[in-house]
């Protein structure tokens, strides 16, 4: 009795080994290929956040309140006090105008029917208070549009005015629908139809703020910091210090880089098996390490090349390794007679 996978008698004829060996490395081709872009996708986006912020706490001049000045222009400066928004925001497609906004995020998603019902992006807008302000530091479209995750919704109807032709849901309270058709009659939510449309706003009040940015030529205004073309700022709600803004951000996105690793590493584990069961080792080794090894070289070249690559470097490079994986085993396999 053999204590490997692959034995070197097999009762199986070689040919027909070898079409189910290519068959299922097809198969775990075809997964690694949707496990990979997934990963590559969500931890790419967290990997690149710690990589920017920490470029940003880097090049912060000085930990204290900064006051406007033309010394500090180009330098990354921390702010905090009171915002103060400029003139109300209209937006011109709805007739709504908001007060007290330092800045507007428009979201209109439209439904859409078929085998791929769902609610799909239709515009994303911001609208910044013209004239905002704190401490002395103007408040530049550019900063207020690079921070959308400062932002918060807004209640249709409590916070704003309710757009003509639009009507509430009750199991969306930051939703406003224009329905189409018979809908009308019904729950938006439980009940949509091709073509409704959704209207979401989300806002950044004035009050207390505290940003980290870089000083504009003037020295008196506040603009994000370009890095690999991305605008990088950090705004919080509230008087928090530079240290507590720039930890609360690599906390939660190195939380997210952990818990998308954790996932795909359970997912990938039992991906790398296919392929596994030709590998010419023995039992426990072929079911256990083997695809533990695979699939951790594979997150691991995508982590590596996720900063530098993007999420297209991330994608190649873990689908490179697994492409090596499964022709390793190959290789292996025919070495050992089991694949003629």
């Amino acid at each position: 009795m053999t204590d490997t996978v692959a034995s070197a008698k097999p009762s199986v004829p070689w040919r027909q080994r070898t079409v189910l060996f290519m068959m299922a490395s097809v198969t775990f081709l075809f997964l690694s290929f949707l496990l990979v872009s997934a990963y590559a996708w969500f931890h790419t986006d967290a990997a690149v956040r710690v990589a920017h912020v920490g470029e940003l706490r880097s090049l912060l001049a000085s930990p204290e309140p900064a006051k406007p000045g033309p010394d500090l222009a180009g330098r990354v400066v921390y702010v905090r006090g009171t915002a103060t928004a400029g003139k109300p925001i209209t937006d011109s497609s709805t007739g709504v105008t908001f007060e007290n906004s330092l800045i507007i995020q428009r979201i209109v998603e439209r439904y859409r029917g078929g085998r791929k019902a769902g609610w799909s992006p239709e515009e994303t807008q911001f609208m910044p208070s013209s004239g905002a302000r704190l401490d002395g530091w103007a408040l530049t479209d550019p900063l207020l549009a690079a921070t959308p995750s400062a932002l918060e919704p807004l209640r249709p109807s409590e916070d704003y005015r309710l757009p003509a032709g639009m009507v509430l849901s009750v199991s969306d309270p930051h939703g406003a629908y224009q329905p189409s058709g018979s809908a009308r009659d019904f729950d938006p939510v439980s009940h949509p139809t091709a073509n409704d449309r959704r209207l979401m706003y989300r806002t950044l009040r004035e009050g207390a703020l505290s940003v980290i940015a870089v000083a504009d030529r003037s020295g008196r205004g506040l603009v994000p910091l370009r890095i690999d073309g991305d605008d990088v700022a950090l705004v919080a709600n509230g008087s928090v210090d530079a240290a507590t803004m720039v930890e609360d951000v690599l906390k939660n996105a190195n939380a997210a880089r952990a818990e998308t690793m954790l996932l795909a590493l359970a997912a990938g584990w039992v991906l790398f098996l296919i392929p596994a069961f030709w590998a010419p080792v023995r039992r426990w080794t072929a079911l256990i390490i083997v695809p533990l090894g695979g699939i951790l070289v594979t997150l691991a070249a995508a982590s590596v090349a996720a900063v530098p690559g993007g999420v297209a470097g991330s994608f190649l490079a873990g689908q490179a390794v697994a492409l090596g994986y499964v022709l390793l085993i190959g290789l292996a396999a025919r070495g050992r007679g089991t694949l003629a």
